[in-house]
């Protein structure tokens, strides 16, 4: 078995808080709602313990997140108690060894800080530790990883969040600093007002559209947005070939440069041809957005 490092489960003692079934939790709370992941803050009698993303579909239900140590977890619905076998944890290729601890309801596991990362922007992942065995296809953990973040810098209280605290770096992120961007029109500059109806891959919802000023050797520019803020603002270009260049902006993090998108009139989609940074920005998440 292919094996790049070892991770080894913490010890007793050393401050850590289960994400699941820690008997030390009091209290959780619900945080936010993201891309089909429901994130969870824990509490203790001292106070913030934890943020987690979970995601529950037929078969499986896991989570991952921080505790206040701050050491990240993977947890699996999973019936099993104590240690696990040493076992594999896959992320599109990238192993490690790894074990595990059974709760009884769930198996814990404590990977290093880079798979935090991998999970952000991969596409599949298989955990193998015994008995323990599956495979998730990894879909909206970008947004998910840097809700749990945010749901961290706040300890838990989604008040903060919706009162425009300042948030995290999200993992992996770029801003659109990053050298080969065009650049972005400026979205306090806005024109006339639009309401809309507006869908993405993962919600249909009420959005509002605003004109702004494009840069030059631009025709048009437009900002789309969710006044409720619980989905992603979109900043659109479009150059005199109907060419749109497309920044993205979640959280109250700066926008990030998504790329070259094609649009059929209604829908915008990125293209398969895209620099290398554009690709690590729109991560393994499936981008579109249609207006109506």
């Amino acid at each position: 078995m292919p094996v790049s490092a070892f991770a080894q489960a913490p010890e007793i003692g050393d401050g850590i808080i289960n994400i699941v079934d820690d008997p030390e939790v009091t209290q959780g709370d619900f945080y936010a709602d993201v891309r089909g992941w429901n994130v969870f803050s824990g509490s203790t009698d001292e106070g913030f313990a934890f943020c987690a993303a979970e995601m529950e579909t037929p078969g499986l239900t896991w989570r991952f997140g921080y505790d206040k140590s701050p050491q990240w977890q993977i947890a699996i619905k999973h019936r099993f108690s104590g240690e696990t076998p040493y076992g594999l944890f896959d992320v599109d290729g990238r192993q490690l060894g790894i074990s595990g601890w059974g709760s009884g309801d769930w198996v814990i596991l404590w990977p290093h800080k880079g798979e935090y990362d991998a999970i952000a922007s991969g596409n599949r992942m298989e955990i193998r530790v015994g008995e323990v065995w599956y495979e998730m296809q990894l879909q909206g953990t970008a947004a998910a990883a840097l809700k749990v973040q945010e749901c961290v810098t706040n300890r838990g209280n989604p008040d903060l969040a919706s009162a425009g605290t300042t948030l995290a770096q999200p993992v992996g992120s770029s801003s659109t600093s990053m050298a080969g961007a065009p650049q972005m029109p400026d979205p306090n500059r806005r024109g006339e007002q639009f309401v809309g109806n507006c869908q993405t891959d993962y919600a249909s919802y009420r959005c509002m559209a605003a004109t702004l000023t494009p840069t030059i050797g631009n025709g048009r520019a437009e900002l789309v947005y969710d006044p409720s803020g619980s989905e992603f603002s979109y900043i659109i270009q479009t150059d005199k070939n109907d060419l749109s260049q497309v920044w993205v902006e979640f959280g109250g993090q700066p926008y990030r440069y998504m790329g070259s998108w094609n649009s059929d009139g209604r829908c915008y989609r990125p293209m398969a041809d895209q620099d290398a940074q554009v690709v690590v920005n729109l991560g393994h998440d499936a981008w579109s957005l249609c207006i109506q």
